[in-house]
C-alpha cells in the first residue's frame, strides 16, 4: 500500500498498564483509563518506529491544541488505532505534502452510522454492507487526517464522495462540497487513496505527492 518514501509500523495494544516513554506526551491522559492510555502509548511507539525508518531519532510527539501530534520539522505523519491494534505512517515533507492513515474494524458500524457516513453517490456501492460502509468511513477519516496539517478544514462525512475501484483497491474523490476551500478542493483531485482488508480490519491510506499542481 505504501508509496515510495512512506514508512509504517503496526503493533498490538497491550492489556496491562503501560508507561509513557515521554511523560510530556501524556499529561492530558494522567487520569485516563488503561485502555485509552495504552492506545495512545502504542500509537506513539508506532510513530517513532516509522520515524526511525526515515532516519528521524526518537523524540516526544506532544499533542497540539487539536490533540494532533507535533511531528518533527520537515516530517508528515499520521497515527490511527482501532480495537486492539495501532498503526502509524511517516514521510519526509519534501517527498509527501500530506499523509493520513486510518484503521477500523469491519463489523462494528451500524446501519445508522452508515446512513450518516455514506454520500448519496456512494449509496449503491455500500447498500447495507458493513464491510463497505467501514471502508467509506475509514477513507474519509484518512482524508480528514491528511488534509488537516495543511488546510485545517473540518469536513462532514457528506462533504466527500468516493468512487471505489475494487480491482485495484484504490479510491478517488468524485465529489467535494463547495463550502470547502478552493485550494483544498483543487488538491483533492491529486490525492491518492489505497485500502486493504485484513482479518477483521480495513486500513486506508491517503496522501498527496509533493509535486502536485493546484
Amino acid at each position: 500500500m505504501l508509496p515510495v518514501g512512506v514508512e509504517s509500523c503496526v503493533d498490538r495494544i497491550k492489556d496491562g498498564k503501560e508507561s509513557f516513554e515521554y511523560p510530556e506526551e501524556g499529561r492530558h491522559l494522567s487520569n485516563a483509563v488503561t485502555k485509552r492510555r495504552n492506545e495512545f502509548i502504542t500509537g506513539r511507539s508506532c510513530a517513532r518506529a516509522a520515524l526511525s525508518q526515515i532516519g528521524i531519532e526518537s523524540c516526544a510527539l506532544v499533542p497540539d491544541e487539536h490533540r494532533v501530534p507535533k511531528w518533527p520539522t520537515g516530517v508528515v505523519g499520521s497515527i490511527s488505532h482501532s480495537v486492539g491494534l495501532c498503526c502509524a505512517v511517516a514521510a519526509h515533507a519534501d517527498n509527501i505534502t500530506c499523509l493520513g492513515v486510518d484503521i477500523e474494524t469491519i463489523t462494528r458500524i451500524s446501519s445508522g452510522v452508515i446512513e450518516r457516513v455514506v454520500h448519496p453517490l456512494e449509496a449503491k456501492f455500500v447498500g447495507d454492507d458493513q464491510k463497505r460502509g467501514s471502508l467509506i468511513f475509514s477513507a474519509k477519516e484518512a482524508f480528514f487526517k491528511a488534509q488537516f496539517s495543511n488546510w485545517k478544514a473540518w469536513p462532514n462525512f457528506d462533504d466527500l464522495a468516493f468512487h471505489i475501484d475494487t480491482s485495484t483497491s484504490q479510491l478517488k474523490v468524485i465529489k467535494i462540497a463547495d463550502r470547502l476551500s478552493s485550494d483544498l478542493r483543487s488538491a483533492v483531485e491529486s490525492m491518492q487513496f489505497r485500502y486493504a482488508f485484513f482479518d477483521n480490519y480495513v486500513l486506508t491510506l491517503c496522501w498527496l505527492d509533493k509535486g502536485y499542481r493546484s
